[in-house]
């Protein structure tokens, strides 16, 4: 089981990360805030109407495997979003695909990011590895308004 505080140190520090990277015109773009919530409903209270870029994501759901009592892992199911509160009628359909596709490339330098940590053993300074590659979705009034990106991702370690 990868410790929770521990998932919100390695977030903010591949948020910080990222956001060195970004070029001067995506600036606007740069992750403000990074929060973390038990469960996704908990996730709309903490959000709220903060503006700007959020990097958004839940506390992993577990599932251990236990083949003897020295053969075991668990499998931490790990979502995370990157999301804006955006008013629906407030980009032309040219302005909201150009919006989606900053989001994107801000999510793909995260998920490069995440996945250099888990592939140099760096992960929580713990034993962990890939155990099912991303997958990501576009996000439309998510949580009552946030618009953006989900990725859903396993992790696996070597601890119960």
């Amino acid at each position: 089981m990868i410790e929770i505080k521990s998932l919100k140190i390695l977030f903010s520090e591949v948020a910080t990360e990222v956001n060195a990277e970004l070029s001067a015109d995506s600036k606007r773009f740069s992750i403000q805030r990074v929060i973390v919530s038990p469960t996704e409903k908990h996730l709309v209270k903490k959000l709220g109407d903060k503006p700007g870029v959020s990097l958004a994501f839940k506390m992993p759901s577990i599932d251990s495997v236990i083949m003897d009592s020295d053969n075991y892992s668990e499998d931490n199911k790990m979502l995370f979003y990157v999301i804006e509160k955006i008013d629906p009628g407030q980009f032309t359909d040219e302005q909201e695909l150009d919006h989606y596709n900053a989001m994107q490339r801000l999510t793909s330098l995260l998920k490069m990011r995440l996945m250099n940590r888990l592939m140099g053993r760096d992960f929580c300074n713990e034993d962990t590895e890939l155990a099912k590659a991303f997958h990501t979705e576009f996000e439309f009034q998510e949580f009552g308004g946030w618009n953006g990106l989900s990725v859903s991702f396993d992790i696996k370690d070597f601890n119960l």
